[in-house]
């Protein structure tokens, strides 16, 4: 039976003007398949989630046509399969074959710097009184597994920083646990921190009578734990429903007079039933 998560309640929560809007805390990409779990002949919609809350509750604007670099789906034996473009915001995927579905997509690419006159968009070539300087990276990744098989279900999509599940998610279950293994440039990611989510978690007010800390609120996740020296990690998961794991990889950037650092942002979503 398909759900109705992707295209009811998911699309862009982000009031921005283009992809240079990009705030100080850097938002999110996801994917939004409507059923999971499909069967061999029936076709999935993906919508195209953007912003901070996971789920969107409303939708402030939709997707620049210009925003979306690439979206592109693989089969279970590897192969290319086209995506149908309904809307900006919407793509259909038709499921011909058992076996896993890996999507992935991203947003065009850029630069802000953090100058003494606030931000701006550019990188230190082309702003003066340049502090620091993000080369940003935009993407997500998604798993739909059809027909009850999990074939090519570990495929690496060759994305900068991706998500690789080592367990069919189809299985999970309530009060389970997820095992991934994190990849950066198509090794091993040691001691990163993952972060996952359910669909209508509510973050915590963690320092109500002290404003002046952490400005009167953190961010939280239900889940949050580090990657071991093999990039691998288990996610306890205590609740079925619609899940997402963020990461966000930091490294340097080869040129200081261009820019300070590079920072990847990668949202993996999938369904516990």
């Amino acid at each position: 039976m398909k759900t109705k998560f992707g295209v009811a309640i998911f699309f862009l929560i982000f009031s921005a003007t283009a992809i240079c809007c990009i705030p100080a805390q850097a938002h999110n990409l996801w994917l939004n398949p409507d059923n999971f779990y499909p069967s061999v002949g029936s076709t999935v919609n993906i919508g195209i989630g953007w912003g901070h809350k996971f789920p969107a509750n409303r939708v402030d604007q939709e997707i620049k046509k210009d925003q979306l670099e690439e979206i592109r789906a693989v089969d279970p034996d590897g192969l290319d399969v086209s995506l149908e473009k309904v809307s900006v915001k919407l793509y259909r995927l038709k499921i011909e074959k058992a076996g896993a579905y890996v999507v992935v997509a991203r947003i065009k690419p850029g630069f802000f710097t953090k100058t003494t006159d606030g931000r701006k968009w550019g990188d230190k070539t082309t702003v003066t009184n340049s502090i620091k300087c993000t080369n940003f990276h935009i993407r997500t990744k998604t798993v739909i597994v059809a027909g009850g098989a999990d074939k090519n279900l570990g495929h690496a999509a060759g994305q900068p920083l991706e998500v690789i599940p080592l367990a069919d998610p189809s299985n999970l279950k309530n009060s389970g646990t997820f095992p991934v293994k994190i990849l950066f440039e198509g090794k091993a990611l040691p001691k990163a921190d993952i972060k996952a989510t359910y669909a209508g978690f509510v973050t915590e007010d963690v320092a109500p009578h002290n404003p002046k800390k952490n400005h009167g609120h953190k961010h939280h996740h239900p889940v949050e734990t580090v990657t071991d020296d093999q990039g691998r990690a288990e996610l306890k998961l205590d609740r079925a429903g619609y899940w997402m794991i963020l990461l966000s990889h930091k490294p340097p950037y080869p040129d200081l007079s261009v820019c300070d650092e590079y920072m990847y942002n990668m949202a993996f979503t999938f369904q516990v039933r």
